[in-house]
């Protein structure tokens, strides 16, 4: 079968991330074949850097290139509507960087849209695409742990304003969960699947710009499983993510949403005296420069497929996350 062909639309930071798993030759279900930038100049400069045949100085430009089927959505967080709703009325299938958007009517509206359209749409959560999560989701299936009963997840980094000033922006969708905190709500809709959510109790920090600089959430659950979700743009923390059950605990670290190792505990855990020398009793690894190509094969397979979305990240599990953004807003965007 022939690979799926991948544009891009955007050419900063994300976008050659993505492109070097095609560089390191890790999806061999797809290729890359053109990217596309407002700026003609830097199209053709990051061509040119990752070994792509294509540039374009605007996107429509690219999404008229009827080479293109798919096309991974690059820009910054407020763009991601339009982009998105342009490519499914062009007929090209869309694997979009999270958050999919910033409303749960966008969501909705791009739902409907690529349903009118007959075309695929996925959000590009490339952290459930990871083997050490799948292996994760897996040992917690298998009830290696028992019943899950806490699930607790940080991502936190200090990010300087004058590095990332788009992180500070309001109008550009900046802000921590926006950023990252989609990371752990995301990981914790994919381990509490199944269950309906009864509360959320959120605490706001604002970064004195207009976005929140921390958020920490509290979710419910109707069989009392409890999620406790933070993160940050105005400090560091340990970043992992941990499932605590009635009969042990599942560790995703470093760095949960790049997580390369998965270790299991089982009980009786040691004291608090012991965690430091604790052996689990079974470890998975998977070590990648890159991890966006997962979730690029997976598009990839699905297209070819004639899927319309992916049953791993399912459009429900990014309008229920859009409908999140919704109740926070008036939280997350506070001046002080």
């Amino acid at each position: 079968m022939e690979p799926c062909r991948y544009g891009i639309l955007g050419a900063g930071r994300i976008a050659a991330r993505f492109s070097a798993c095609f560089e390191q030759g890790l999806v061999p279900g797809a290729r890359l074949c053109a990217v596309a930038s407002s700026d003609p100049l830097r199209a053709a400069r990051f061509a040119a850097e990752h070994g792509i045949a294509r540039s374009y100085g605007s996107h429509d430009a690219l999404l008229a290139d009827p080479e293109i089927e798919i096309v991974y959505i690059a820009t910054i967080n407020s763009m991601h509507y339009d982009c998105c709703a342009r490519a499914i009325r062009a007929g090209k299938h869309v694997l979009c960087e999270k958050p999919l958007v910033l409303t749960a009517a966008e969501a909705r509206s791009l739902a409907q849209l690529a349903a009118e359209h007959h075309v695929f749409l996925m959000e590009a959560m490339w952290t459930r695409f990871l083997p050490a999560v799948q292996t994760a989701r897996r040992w917690l299936t298998e009830g290696r742990i028992g019943r899950l009963r806490c699930i607790s997840a940080s991502l936190c980094a200090s990010r300087d304003p004058a590095e990332y000033p788009r992180l500070f922006d309001p109008a550009l969708g900046g802000g921590a969960f926006y950023d990252l905190g989609v990371y752990a709500f995301s990981c914790a809709q994919f381990f509490a699947r199944g269950r309906k959510q009864t509360g959320m109790v959120p605490l706001c920090v604002p970064s004195g710009t207009g976005v929140d600089g921390s958020t920490f959430l509290t979710l419910s659950y109707e069989d009392g499983l409890t999620a406790q979700l933070k993160c940050s743009i105005q400090f560091a923390a340990d970043n992992s993510l941990l499932l605590c059950g009635e009969q042990g605990m599942i560790r995703l670290a470093p760095w949960f949403n790049w997580a390369q190792r998965a270790e299991l505990y089982r009980t009786p855990l040691p004291g608090p005296q012991g965690w430091q020398g604790a052996q689990p009793e079974e470890v998975f690894l998977h070590e990648t420069s890159c991890g966006f190509e997962f979730e690029a094969e997976h598009a990839a397979s699905c297209v070819r497929g004639g899927l319309p979305e992916s049953d791993v990240m399912p459009l429900a599990d990014s309008i229920a996350c859009a409908e999140l953004f919704d109740r926070l807003e008036p939280l997350l965007h506070r001046e002080n």
